[in-house]
């Protein structure tokens, strides 16, 4: 497969254009919701009546013309209840607000007692999230014009993502540098990135293991650490998994005891598991559990790899074998995962004893913390700031970073189970 590279053009237009959008809703907010509102609704009108004749003329079944109809109807009504229509927005980002508060909160209830860690910051954040949330809901049309100036300041913000991307893509960097703050994609629009991408990829390969290639990008390096994003087609698998690959040793971190899972599995016993059988643990993830892995190569310099070796002892360090998986009344379960890796991939567990990751969340500590914490020694400037990384936000981080010419990710593979 071949994918088009992201040229220094695009990224220096992409600024420009998120830049102008920022600037435009903040200081012409009330013109840029009268055109927005305006838009909208002949949008839907003329949705639901082209519809609404169409099936009429065809005669299709009544729900059908029904569905048209209200279309047509929500159309009218938006059109005449502007301030209603405008005052759901305030509404939904306050729900939102309300879900980073949440999460932020039961982030702090669960690691509140951990040994070393400073969570008061949390519930700060938590706090402040659940107020503006609130505020937000409580008076959601005095809420319009502000709203608008929020979203103007994070287009501007997610602007200097592109331009500074821009400005590698001019100077490449050649020492590492620290770590900086990306403003990333909302997690509602990133969530569900890698499954977007799972439905098209399997109606494109057939072969087990496809490498995909960026025209004119030119590499003459070798791939260090390999990032893998999972993806399956079930419930929790559309979000997605994350682990590393690093001297041809496999890095996995979530709940794979299954007896400590609780609120609904989203909370449980933090987990590693080590296996240097790579190819069969991939084979494995594919057929066992019927996912499409991408993997996305890392070229790094000598210094980056002794800055992995060091995080990586660092979080081993916190650990203590994890036998329970062992014994005879596990073995009886049949569809034990932990154990069915332990048979196909002579994989070796570890619990924790202390820091963050003794206990896994599936909304904060997850298995992208991990991969972060370890990636983010070579200085990878990916950071959360909403609360919240997911596997969608790290594989469009990581997509973007391919297609650029001078980044270091320099490879991308694609592996599917060989009979679909």
């Amino acid at each position: 497969m071949i994918e088009k590279s992201i040229t220094k053009a695009s990224l220096l237009l992409n600024s420009l254009l998120f830049l102008g959008v920022g600037i435009t809703i903040i200081f012409f907010n009330t013109g840029y919701l009268n055109l927005f509102h305006l838009i909208t609704t002949l949008l839907i009108i003329g949705l639901g009546g082209i519809s609404l004749i169409l099936n009429i003329i065809k005669i299709k079944k009544i729900k059908d013309i029904l569905l048209s109809f209200t279309t047509l109807m929500i159309g009218i009504f938006i059109f005449h209840n502007k301030t209603k229509f405008l005052a759901l927005f305030p509404i939904i980002f306050g729900m939102y607000m309300l879900l980073n508060g949440t999460i932020k909160f039961i982030t702090y209830i669960v690691f509140k007692n951990r040994e070393n860690l400073n969570y008061y910051s949390v519930l700060l954040g938590s706090l402040i999230d659940l107020i503006f949330s609130y505020i937000m809901i409580s008076q959601p049309t005095e809420n319009i014009n502000r709203l608008t100036i929020i979203l103007g300041i994070y287009l501007i913000l997610f602007a200097t993502t592109y331009f500074k991307d821009f400005l590698k893509e001019c100077f490449p960097e050649k020492k590492k540098k620290r770590r900086g703050i990306r403003i990333t994609i909302p997690i509602i629009f990133s969530v569900l990135i890698p499954y977007k991408v799972f439905q098209k990829i399997n109606k494109l390969l057939e072969t087990w293991k496809t490498p995909v290639n960026i025209k004119d990008k030119q590499i003459n390096k070798k791939v260090d650490l390999e990032i893998l994003i999972h993806v399956q087609d079930s419930a929790i698998g559309k979000v997605g998994h994350a682990d590393l690959c690093f001297e041809d040793t496999i890095y996995s971190y979530g709940c794979y005891d299954e007896e400590s899972k609780k609120l609904f599995e989203s909370i449980g016993d933090g987990t590693l598991f080590i296996t240097k059988e790579k190819e069969k643990y991939i084979k494995f993830c594919n057929n066992h559990s019927d996912k499409t892995i991408f993997s996305f190569g890392l070229s790094l310099t000598k210094d980056e790899k002794e800055d992995v070796k060091k995080e990586i002892e660092r979080i081993k360090s916190y650990t203590y074998p994890w036998r329970n998986i062992q014994t005879k009344e596990k073995e009886k379960k049949k569809n034990d995962y932990a154990l069915s890796l332990i048979k196909e991939t002579n994989a070796k567990f570890y619990k924790f004893k202390k820091s963050s990751y003794k206990t896994y969340f599936l909304l904060s500590t997850n298995c992208v913390k991990l991969v972060d914490d370890i990636v983010g020694a070579t200085g990878s400037d990916l950071l959360k700031i909403n609360g919240v990384i997911t596997p969608g936000s790290y594989y469009a981080y990581l997509e973007k970073e391919f297609k650029r010419q001078n980044s270091n990710v320099i490879s991308k593979q694609i592996y599917t189970k060989k009979d679909k």
